[in-house]
């Protein structure tokens, strides 16, 4: 039986509050995130997911810009980002080969703070996923270099059964090999006095 928690739409109606005093709490420093009207995460890398030690190899290319939200007509909006995340999860296949199995994400909602980056948006339906499901995506662009890079993905060790847009999984996945990720932070788009919230409806309804 499939248990919704009562706790998520005040969680997300907090958020909604606090963008209306974002203006008033932003750094004041010219840093380069500060000039960035919006964020991005980009690059090509294989990680490892350790749940699946006989198969671990993962394939993620990430082409995302935007942001969590936007302002239309005075009214806040989630979701206003673009871009596509493309991964594959390669299989034996039986005659001594390998079968690349490939899936790709519309997104839809981005959000940067330093090098972590949350990433969210629909399933073209590939792999068993059904059109339309929200899936989410987190990418860590260790300062240290690429092959200290780390990602995570809703549909490895959570619940899937509901991903709300915004909320994704610690970043879990280790880099193995390829040119790893980069995130361009920007700072969150300014909410003016006066701009009404956004319509904050149950995250999960029943299906």
């Amino acid at each position: 039986m499939r248990v919704r928690s009562k706790r998520m739409v005040p969680a997300v109606a907090a958020v909604g509050a606090v963008l209306l005093t974002i203006a008033a709490a932003a750094p004041s420093g010219a840093t380069a995130a500060s000039h960035r009207t919006e964020g991005h995460v980009t690059g090509d890398a294989w990680v490892s997911f350790s749940v699946d030690p006989g198969n671990p190899l993962r394939r993620f290319i990430f082409d995302v810009h935007g942001n969590p939200y936007k302002i239309v007509d005075g009214k806040v909006y989630f979701g206003a980002a673009h871009g596509t995340v493309r991964f594959d999860h390669p299989t034996p296949d039986g005659h001594g080969g390998t079968t690349h199995n490939w899936g790709s994400i519309e997104v839809d909602y981005l959000m940067t703070a330093g090098p972590v980056a949350v990433i969210s948006g629909k399933s073209n339906g590939d792999l068993g996923t059904p059109k339309g499901k929200r899936l989410s995506l987190t990418v860590y662009d260790d300062p240290r270099g690429d092959r200290y890079d780390r990602l995570g993905f809703s549909w490895g060790v959570i619940d899937s059964t509901c991903v709300p847009m915004g909320l994704g999984p610690a970043p879990f996945t280790t880099y193995k090999s390829g040119p790893g990720y980069k995130v361009r932070a920007a700072e969150l788009p300014v909410v003016p006095e006066g701009t009404t919230p956004p319509d904050l409806g149950d995250p999960c309804p029943p299906e």
